[in-house]
């Protein structure tokens, strides 16, 4: 098997050291370069020298493969280190009195402020410096009723008080300042509706701006057509690649029914489009215009990706397409495994920071593992006659495709969808027609030409692949849900998958033994580095806005008790990933003067297990009358409180004072010096981090929710 991959991919030699050396650039920055280098130079220098020496010529064959190796990891590196310092302006943007950013992208608002992906074209010191620049970067701009929301291409004048993004410090929390990084983006800056002004329009809109022009302008033939929302909402999904109109239902049932690809333009719909155009130019094939052939598919791909948008995922998959036409417009014989490497090298070396971006990893994978396992599975199943044949090559097109991605999958989306093959072998024969049918309607629409009877049949098919994954995700046994991977689970994933199928296929005793001897040393490592769950704390967590939730968690048992007068969705957001984590499910909200469990809440004062907490938002703790100070494990201090540590003493004797993160700022440091005087422990969310506090557990009671 390996032999064979490597002589149908030679270029497999470049891609897989390069790939490698970014991996170790973003792990270990800087530390392995040097010793990368000098690997690859001694060896480099040794194969010199075995060459002027026959005898050695043979026996050190492989000393230019080490040296070859080791300095494409360095190349990998060092193109990852320079693309990083490509991004750090070489002044700071701080130093300047003004700013001048184009708007790239406008978000959709939230309640609190909108958001816009920039880029700062000019720093501004007075009249007579004005240095160009060109650094990315998210603006939020303050929403109210008066704001006036910028739109893209718009030029804006602000005071550059640039931060790097930053993630929240809550437990297991996503690391939303590395997707931004790989994303073009570390700065952000929040502005205040005083705080800038418009000043102009850039009339020279980039080709990308051109093209979300045009999809723009689809989207509203689409808006205008007489469509159900549902079926609206995937007709731009499944045509132009706009998801934002998708709500969170639909999302979570496509997910569930294994059919998220189906909305998430890629590969698969080029693939789908690039089958249906050879189809319509079947007779230049019989004309033995294969070039004339491939040309005009290659263009009719483009144009699509310039439909969609440019959107980035759509245009690694023309590339990795083009690089096959291309060998057929200049006559060599088309090598898909070769190609998708010769791909993937290009694009990394234009951007090293794909490497990390979740769409290229899923999209390479996929077509990787079909090209590897497409025969092999397809050789296993019956295909005596034509409905079995097709049936047969759709299903180990499924089945290869998800043998790759399906660890990712459940890795970065904690699901795995059981139905995921049976539904696609349902679904993809159809996916043509019904892409089909929607260019072709938005085609006539687009020249004002109105089926209604059409239109009505697209609405159908979009709204019946709606309630079909509907009617999946309403069984409990077509997806296992909140499943947690750790980063050496996944790799141990993969070298099963890819281990094992080279065993398999290569029928070698000595492999199987060596995978066998690899999976039980990581399995005792595992054993030895295993830590139990978490299941009875008090957490505390960094959530954005105005409000503090605390998180009891009983033995299991999941409490939430908001502080303010309703529920926020946003704790739930900021602490799923810690409690898949600790198998942590089944969130109860509770309110004031509860018993719940071993937890009983009479504010100001919370006894939850063996801790006491008090609730520290507003004067009620004063009227406390006591000869001998009371015991207090942990005192929350929220908005509302007026007081002083010093006067709280008197009545308490506190072990631990958390300050909630949305108290004022100066407060806060108020609140903390003294604490510090007074050597008393404090915790701020807002600098620390989230707060978490290992209880002692106590025998569970009887549920006893008022």
């Amino acid at each position: 098997m390996r032999r064979g991959l490597f002589d149908d991919a030679p270029f497999i030699r470049l891609a897989i050291p390069f790939a490698a050396g970014i991996a170790l650039q973003e792990i270990i920055p800087d530390i392995f370069l040097w010793v990368s280098f000098i690997i690859g130079i001694v060896f480099l220098i040794l194969h010199t020298y075995s060459l002027q020496h026959i005898e050695l010529r043979f026996r050190n064959r492989f000393f230019f493969s080490i040296a070859a190796c080791a300095l494409l990891i360095t190349a990998g590196g060092a193109t990852m280190r320079i693309c990083d310092r490509e991004k750090i302006p070489e002044e700071n943007p701080n130093s300047f009195r003004y700013a001048i950013a184009r708007i790239d992208v406008a978000d959709s608002d939230t309640s609190r402020s909108i958001g816009c992906q920039a880029t700062i074209i000019a720093l501004v010191q007075d009249s007579t410096k004005n240095i160009p620049a060109e650094i990315p970067m998210i603006l939020r701009i303050e929403n109210t009723p008066h704001t006036k929301k910028p739109e893209t291409r718009d030029l804006i004048l602000f005071t550059p008080r640039l931060a790097p993004i930053a993630n929240k410090q809550n437990p297991e929390a996503f690391d939303y300042a590395t997707l931004m990084r790989h994303r073009g983006y570390i700065y952000t800056q929040y502005l205040p509706i005083n705080k800038w002004t418009t000043i102009g329009h850039t009339d020279r809109p980039s080709l990308k701006a051109y093209a979300e022009s045009l999809r723009d302008h689809c989207l509203k033939i689409i808006d205008n057509g007489r469509f159900t929302p549902h079926a609206r909402s995937i007709l731009k999904a499944l045509l132009l690649g706009y998801t934002e109109d998708l709500d969170q239902e639909q999302r979570d049932s496509f997910s569930t029914a294994g059919l998220s690809h189906v909305l998430a333009v890629s590969g698969l719909h080029l693939g789908i489009i690039w089958a249906v155009i050879a189809a319509l130019l079947a007779p230049l094939a019989w004309l033995h215009l294969h070039r004339v052939r491939a040309a005009i598919i290659l263009v009719l791909l483009w144009g699509y990706a310039f439909l969609t948008g440019l959107s980035p995922s759509v245009i690694r998959a023309c590339i990795m397409v083009s690089v096959v036409l291309t060998g057929i417009l200049i006559g060599r014989r088309a090598r898909p495994m070769n190609s998708l490497f010769i791909a993937a090298f290009g694009m990394l070396l234009y951007n090293p920071h794909y490497l990390f971006q979740v769409s290229f990893q899923l999209s390479f994978l996929s077509v990787f593992t079909i090209l590897l396992f497409y025969k092999p599975i397809y050789n296993l199943l019956p295909h005596s006659n034509y409905i079995a044949e097709k049936a047969a090559s759709l299903l180990s097109v499924s089945a290869a495709a998800q043998i790759g991605t399906l660890p990712l999958v459940i890795y970065y989306f904690h699901e795995l969808p059981l139905l995921g093959l049976l539904t696609n072998l349902i679904i993809v024969p159809l996916l043509p027609i019904l892409l089909g049918g929607g260019f072709l309607w938005l085609l006539l629409s687009g020249i004002s030409i109105n089926i209604p009877v059409f239109t009505h049949i697209i609405n159908g098919m979009a709204d019946g692949l709606d309630q079909f994954s509907r009617l999946i995700e309403r069984y409990d046994w077509s997806s296992i849900q909140n499943i947690w991977v750790e980063p050496e689970s996944l790799i141990l994933w993969f070298i099963l998958i890819f281990g094992g199928a080279a065993v398999f296929l290569s029928h070698q005793v000595k492999g199987l033994i060596g995978l066998l001897s690899f999976v039980l040393f990581f399995l005792i490592i595992e054993t030895f580095d295993n830590r139990p769950p978490l299941h009875n704390a008090l957490v505390i967590y960094q959530e954005s806005g105005g409000t503090t939730t605390l998180n009891f968690i009983d033995n299991g048992m999941n409490t939430l008790f908001p502080l303010d007068t309703f529920p926020q969705r946003s704790t739930e957001r900021e602490a799923r990933r810690f409690w898949i984590k600790n198998g942590i499910d089944n969130i109860s909200f509770i309110s004031d003067s509860t018993t719940y469990g071993n937890l009983r809440i009479e504010l100001p004062y919370i006894a939850f297990q063996k801790e006491r907490i008090i609730v520290l938002g507003d004067d009620r703790w004063q009227e406390v009358t006591s000869h001998e100070r009371m015991s207090i494990d942990y005192a929350i201090v929220v908005p509302g409180f007026k007081g002083k540590i010093d006067d709280i003493r008197q009545i308490f004797d506190i072990r631990e004072i958390v300050l909630a993160h949305n108290l004022p700022y100066f407060q806060q440091k108020s609140l903390q010096e003294e604490c510090r005087r007074l050597r008393i422990s404090c915790h701020r969310i807002r600098t620390d981090g989230a707060f978490i506090a290992n209880t002692t557990p106590v025998k569970t009671q009887m549920k006893d929710a008022n």
